[in-house]
């Protein structure tokens, strides 16, 4: 069995103001290596490893008394500070150089072997890349200039209260009231700023209490949805098409989704810890120049996944 050489053992040794043979039959730990340098405890070797003795050790053996180069002599012309560490004598050069291993990884690549998805896994870990956190939505609504005109006055413009997720959208005090067939919801947010078509995204249970059918759609992907009657202070616009329940989405910029091995337009799924984490299928990646990395689910979702706003999402492919 191989002698074992531990921090204790040199701290008892320094107290004692002994040093400590080493042979081919001990094994001394880094920390003890460590601890032996930083307070001069010398770790004699055998013969096959005496060139590395320090000048303590040298300075208990009888100099040769002939003006020759000696080994000893050499040795003792070093300062203490010279003494040379285990792990030099242990260490090994690389086995391949850095060249040698950009040829076998390239090769991986080209046979199949490797993805580049494994080595983005390989070599980028997740702290690497910027968290996605959610956005939860609540119903709201999206104006026309015209429609905003029409249901607040001529010449009206929408006053903003808070800032959103997405760069230059925000959330107005101005609100108005969706008329279905079956029913009314009131007091339902306008945000900005205007669009070129009007758009209300309301949530699954919503379409049961206005009696209108559910259409889940991305933003923007308004044929073929249901219409409904707007009602603001100065007027009503009754829509022809136009309701929908938002998709889930992610935004971010096209350089987030190339370090993420993605594209706009690519159906991935999220996966949320928590008490009640679960996974969500479906989700789209919207990727453009505007976007800023955020996941979008709506108030359902997120109740019953008993996440909130600022919660991490995990993109499953």
């Amino acid at each position: 069995m191989k002698r074992l050489i531990s921090a204790r053992d040199i701290l008892a040794a320094m107290e004692k103001h002994e040093d400590l043979k080493v042979d081919g039959n001990t094994i001394v730990t880094a920390q003890a290596e460590d601890i032996a340098r930083e307070n001069g405890v010398v770790l004699l070797r055998g013969p096959e490893t005496n060139e590395f003795l320090s000048t303590k050790a040298v300075a208990k053996e009888p100099l040769s008394s002939e003006g020759g180069d000696t080994l000893g002599q050499n040795i003792v012309s070093k300062q203490p500070s010279e003494s040379i560490p285990l792990s030099v004598m242990n260490e090994k050069k690389p086995l391949f150089t850095a060249d040698q291993i950009e040829h076998v990884v390239s090769a991986a690549v080209d046979k199949g072997l490797w993805t580049k998805n494994d080595l983005q896994n390989l070599l980028h870990s997740e702290q690497d890349l910027p968290p996605i956190t959610v956005g939860v939505s609540g119903r709201h609504i999206h104006l026309s200039k015209e429609h905003l005109c029409e249901l607040f006055g001529e010449g009206y413009k929408l006053t903003p209260i808070k800032d959103l997720s997405q760069p230059g959208q925000f959330a107005s005090k101005e609100c108005v009231t969706l008329v279905g067939p079956k029913g009314v919801i009131e007091k339902v947010r306008v945000l900005g700023p205007v669009r070129s078509q009007t758009q209300v995204e309301v949530l699954a249970g919503d379409t049961f209490k206005l009696g209108i059918p559910l259409a889940i759609r991305l933003s923007g992907h308004l044929n073929d949805t249901p219409g409904i009657t707007l009602c603001g202070p100065k007027g009503t616009v009754v829509l022809s098409e136009g309701v929908i329940v938002a998709a889930r989405h992610i935004h971010m910029t096209p350089e987030d989704a190339n370090r993420r091995e993605l594209h706009d337009g690519q159906v991935v799924s999220i996966k949320f810890g928590g008490i009640r984490g679960g996974r969500l299928d479906n989700v789209v990646i919207r990727a453009n120049e505007s976007g800023a990395l955020d996941c979008h689910i709506d108030t359902e979702e997120a109740n019953a996944l008993h996440i909130k706003n600022g919660s991490i999402v995990e993109i499953v492919k």
